[in-house]
């Protein structure tokens, strides 16, 4: 079972308008699809990272 937390977050207008880009690039609908989406993008890379070392 997952356990859903919500955050609140003040963010400078020049970062808002990167996620809008990145948003906008992908074809991302909300925010929160964009930061799950940016999670699992980084994970991937650290896992990729950390299996390339390891083999």
């Amino acid at each position: 079972m997952s356990k859903k937390v919500e955050i609140r977050v003040s963010l400078e207008e020049e970062f808002i308008e990167k996620i809008e880009h990145i948003k906008n690039y992908y074809g991302i609908k909300n925010t929160t699809e964009l930061i799950r989406f940016l999670i699992t993008k980084k994970y991937r890379e650290v896992t990729r990272n950390i299996n390339g070392k390891i083999n």
